[in-house]
């Protein structure tokens, strides 16, 4: 392999990696990159579940029950939040290592890095610290030396010299903050759903997958509430004009690709309406999303509340309901709006 050699940055979320058997199957994508001509990049979460039980360990030890650690960014010189990080990061430091080993196994020269050893840099923050800069020399020289890198994502070092993690999703948003910085060909992004859904299949029996989804449509679906990809990390491809695909490990699955816009020579993605549902304590928000010619005006649905607004080319409709009426309420949306597009 050689510099010009594309490069293509693999993340492998926790729902993917329940288990060391689970790692093993991931580790077989990767090989299969490599001979089919690749320099891969892994960027990996926490087994399922690891993150929460680490929550559900320290919330035993506080007074709180760990209920001021729910909120996102702490100050640099909080004590307890400077200890959670540290805690945290060890379930994505495990599946590194883990990986790497792997891989070793299988022929592979690999290596683990921390996300400070990648070169993710962040704000002085715990429990969702922003990613200001990366430096993409630790991860070329790797690449250089014939390695694969495999990072411990969610995690980097803050300009105060400690350990921090990016908050939830994070992952997502180590892998294209890196794929960036070393100009991959495209980023992938391993979930146990495969591609990109137009609503929640657990929800919408009868959603369809997308192939082709436009970036800033993904990025406003994810902040109205679809836990499909990190917002932030959406952003910071399109902003850097990454492409991502989001797929299963079955290569045979279908898989999305996301536009980060359109280039020239290139067509736009195909316009689509994307249903998302937000659940409070007592209220879902079920939200569609779309150009403004394809939206009805309110959603068909008995509500709490509704209302519209417009962003960036788009239109969002949305409405309020019980959240025990989340599941019909989606499933009527989609019945009567989403179905015939």
């Amino acid at each position: 392999m050689t510099e010009t050699t594309p490069i293509v940055v693999d993340k492998f979320g926790g729902s993917v990696l329940r288990s060391p058997r689970d790692v093993a199957a991931a580790v077989e994508a990767v090989v299969e990159q490599r001979q089919a001509g690749l320099r891969p990049v892994v960027v990996v979460s926490a087994f399922e579940g690891v993150t929460d039980t680490i929550l559900a360990a320290a919330a035993v030890l506080l007074p709180d029950g760990g209920h001021s650690l729910r909120q996102p960014h702490h100050a640099a010189d909080s004590a307890l939040a400077r200890e959670t990080d540290r805690a945290l990061a060890t379930g994505e430091a495990l599946s590194a290592a883990l990986f790497a080993l792997g891989l070793q196994a299988r022929g592979v020269p690999a290596r683990s890095f921390s996300g400070a050893e990648a070169g993710i840099r962040t704000a002085a923050a715990h429990l969702g610290a922003e990613v200001r800069r990366v430096y993409s020399r630790p991860l070329r020289g790797a690449l250089a030396g014939g390695l694969v890198p495999v990072v411990a994502g969610f995690q980097g070092v803050g300009t105060h010299g400690e350990l921090t993690t990016l908050g939830r999703g994070g992952t997502d948003l180590s892998a294209v903050v890196l794929a960036v910085a070393i100009r991959a060909e495209r980023c992938e992004l391993f979930k146990d759903t495969g591609g990109i859904m137009e609503a929640d299949p657990n929800l919408v029996p009868g959603a369809r997958f997308l192939e082709v989804v436009d970036a800033r449509q993904l990025e406003l679906l994810a902040e109205l509430g679809s836990e499909v990809v990190h917002p932030v990390a959406v952003r910071r491809a399109r902003r850097g004009r990454l492409r991502m695909v989001v797929r299963a490990l079955d290569a045979s699955k279908p898989m999305t690709e996301v536009l980060p816009g359109r280039r020239r020579g290139t067509a736009p993605a195909p316009a689509c309406l994307l249903l998302a549902v937000d659940r409070k304590e007592r209220i879902a928000r079920i939200s569609l999303l779309g150009p403004a010619a394809l939206m009805p005006e309110l959603l068909p649905l008995p509500a709490h509340g509704a209302g519209s607004f417009d962003e960036g080319g788009l239109r969002v409709v949305w409405a309020d309901v019980p959240v025990d009426q989340a599941a019909p309420a989606a499933r009527a949306v989609h019945a009567a709006v989403m179905a015939g597009t």
